[in-house]
């Protein structure tokens, strides 16, 4: 708990700590030197004296519980809370870690000027946490200076997406504070508070009750809004302002409020929450010419005390989907998506399939690459996860377990044997199968996992009789998909799957089922651990084929994908490339794992518009393992960098990479995406010439 200690010269000693309790109170320590009256006056004009100069907290509407709080008591941004975004050039500025600082119980976004250029910070809770409904607040002191403007507020990628708002999801601005209006005419005290949705062009819609409050130009002071289904009320200082209606037409027109309420589409989609200052000249004034002083001289600050969510009753979340395990360095790493009202997660693992499972972590989305990594695995161990999603005190339901092994490649569901299918978009109708006996008159399940790019038919038949089918369209992540059956007269069934993809793509199969549901299993080498025993490949052509990831582990060195560069022999520069945050005057480890053929480099450039950092690192593999190729640099004066791996090849070949890192040698990987299990999240390509694809090869 951040403390301020005073000893004044007339004798009395004041401790006052920042508060972390609901209320209006600055507790203070008086250790009295002098006369009673004294201190009774001296208290009570020092407490009138701080109400506006140290936070003031607002107590949220009967019936809410805290689900969610950032106090900012670190030294630094938790980025398991929150995301560093639009990181580089933004509007008139550029958005920078190092305008972005915690320090004494305050985060602080810091607007600065620097050899003629704007600089600034936007953290958001993007890919963190995205709350749906609730009482959310947050207790903010801003000092705007004209040209720029902050911001709490909230939004969604799909905002106007589909002109349906309700569901596209909306950005409400729960305050918006500048220091002049477009005409220069100072608006300091006052702030804004307002909902758009439909996007930022020709469809754009808003609802504004207009500018708000008093003496908003200094001392901290709170902003809230209290978010259901069906309304939304805004709060300054825990006085309550005006009410948003929820208009239920699909898509409201924009609509003039009184002084009380106004209408416009509440969103019915989770949300994630934003502390913004923004550089531009217009809405907020005109930038200064002479800029806005230096980062240690500037006086343009948002100063955020807390930010804290509550909700009434709190949402039980729903069960992490897309669940991911595969090994880094010795360890086992595991990501998953996103769940709406969920800001932390328990990780459990076993040593049996279905548990028991023991809670090993509690843990937020990290800032890179994997969610959580388990550095207590022991070599040689089985294991299997599940994770399940926490809102405040309330658990949901686990996900669907995960297994790994030491030497799999995240290939094959479980154990090393998988069944892949190479689909080339011809619909060939290639396929495997396997018959089983089975009881007449009785129903019956059969089904598989599945993971991958592209579509195949689960068909069972009874004789030449179809009992039933279903379309598998997987996703990138391990799925169940099923059907049941009844066999009618049969004495057997007929497990098949066949190529029915119209798209080229690749899926790995594993764990088929077919028997009565929670019975025994009635394949013969179900998991593939045997090869084909057991299974028709008289019909697979070169669509089907059964892997084993000890002998074969493809082309991905972790996880299920990996970049391929396809080089043609004239060497273009084709790259990807990534910006990461980095220390300045720090030195750096890049690297990265590759495979295959050809020449690829590794080079690290200052950013924005900086120098490169190292001296060029050539990558020239071989297709019999995985090799690892690094370079160390200094990052000099920059708080960013932007790495590249570039095609340099003179001969045709093709390479794949994996895992790449970056970060302080035996350090954290600020990369994100660095194993490309997110696909092309994190990574531009634009300058990739379609040589550079990500995916499972």
């Amino acid at each position: 708990m951040p403390k301020r200690h005073w000893e004044s010269d007339v004798g009395v000693d004041l401790d006052l700590f920042k508060p972390e309790t609901e209320g209006n109170m600055i507790p203070i320590t008086v250790n009295r030197r002098s006369g009673n009256s004294f201190i009774c006056i001296f208290i009570g004009c020092l407490v009138a004296g701080l109400q506006a100069g140290f936070p003031l907290q607002a107590t949220p509407p009967s019936g809410y519980t805290l689900v969610w709080s950032d106090e900012f008591n670190d030294s630094s941004l938790d980025t398991t809370h929150w995301t560093y975004d639009h990181l580089g050039g933004y509007r008139s500025g550029y958005n920078t870690t190092n305008s972005v600082s915690v320090a004494n119980g305050y985060l602080t976004i810091t607007t600065y000027t620097e050899n003629g250029v704007h600089y600034t910070g936007y953290v958001d809770t993007r890919f963190k946490y995205t709350p749906k409904y609730g009482y959310i607040e947050a207790s903010i002191r801003t000092v705007n200076t004209p040209g720029n403007w902050s911001a709490f507020w909230m939004w969604v990628e799909t905002m106007g997406a589909t002109l349906d708002p309700h569901n596209d999801g909306v950005e409400a601005d729960i305050m918006e504070h500048r220091s002049v209006n477009s005409s220069g005419t100072d608006i300091s005290a006052l702030v804004d508070s307002a909902l758009h949705w439909d996007g930022y062009s020709t469809n754009a819609k808003s609802a504004s009750n207009g500018l708000r409050g008093a003496g908003l130009n200094s001392g901290f002071h709170t902003y809230a809004v209290e978010w259901t289904p069906t309304y939304q009320k805004f709060y300054i200082d825990g006085t309550y302002l005006y009410t948003l209606n929820n208009d239920t037409q699909t898509d409201p027109p924009t609509v003039t409020g009184t002084a009380s309420t106004v209408t416009g589409p509440v969103s019915q989609r989770s949300l994630f929450l934003l502390l913004t200052t923004e550089i531009q000249s217009g809405w907020g004034g005109t930038i200064p010419a002479a800029g806005y002083g230096s980062l240690l001289t500037s006086v343009t600050k948002m100063d955020v005390d807390y930010v804290r969510v509550y909700q009434n009753p709190p949402a039980t979340p729903t069960a992490p989907v897309d669940v991911r395990v595969s090994p880094s360095s010795g360890n086992w790493k595991l990501s998953w998506d996103l769940t709406e009202n969920a800001p932390y997660y328990n990780v459990k693992r076993a040593t049996t399939s279905g548990g028991p499972y023991t809670t090993i972590a509690t843990t937020g989305i990290a800032a890179t690459g994997a969610n959580y990594v388990d550095t207590t695995a022991v070599a040689g161990t089985t294991y299997y996860y599940v994770v399940s999603a926490l809102n405040g005190t309330v658990e949901g339901p686990n996900s669907l377990e995960v297994c790994t092994v030491p030497t799999g490649s995240g290939v094959a569901h479980a154990g090393t044997g998988a069944l892949r299918a190479v689909y080339t978009a011809a619909g060939l109708y290639k396929r495997v199968s396997q018959t089983v006996n089975v009881t007449s008159t009785t129903t019956y399940e059969a089904g598989i996992w599945a993971k991958g790019s592209g579509r195949c038919r689960l068909l069972v038949y009874g004789g030449t009789t179809l009992l039933g089918s279903t379309f598998i369209d997987p996703s990138p992540s391990w799925e169940y998909y099923s059907i049941s059956v009844n066999s009618g007269t049969n004495s057997q069934l007929i497990f098949r799957l066949d190529d029915n993809s119209v798209n080229v793509g690749v899926v790995s199969y594993d764990d088929a089922f077919l028997g009565v549901s929670g019975g025994n299993n009635l394949l013969a080498n179900p998991d593939f651990e045997s090869g084909n025993t057991g299974w028709v490949m008289t019909n697979a052509g070169t669509v089907w084929s059964i892997v084993n990831t000890t002998v074969d582990p493809g082309n991905e060195r972790s996880g299920w994908q990996s970049a391929k560069l396809v080089m043609s022999g004239t060497t273009r520069y084709a790259r990807i490339e990534s910006v990461a945050p980095v220390s300045s005057n720090t030195t750096y480890e890049y690297g990265v794992w590759a495979r295959g053929g050809g020449r690829s480099s590794l080079r690290i450039y200052g950013y924005p518009g900086g120098s490169q950092l190292n001296s060029t690192v050539l990558l020239s593999p071989t297709s019999s393992g995985w090799t690892y190729f690094s370079t160390s640099f200094n990052t000099g004066s920059y708080t960013q960098v932007k790495v590249r791996l570039d095609d340099q090849s003179s001969t045709a070949a093709t390479m794949y990479l994996d895992d790449c890192f970056l970060g302080i040698s035996g350090g954290e990987n600020v990369l994100a995406n660095p194993d490309f299990e997110d696909g092309v999240l994190g990574w531009d390509s634009t300058y990739g010439y379609g040589q550079w694809s990500i995916g499972q090869w």
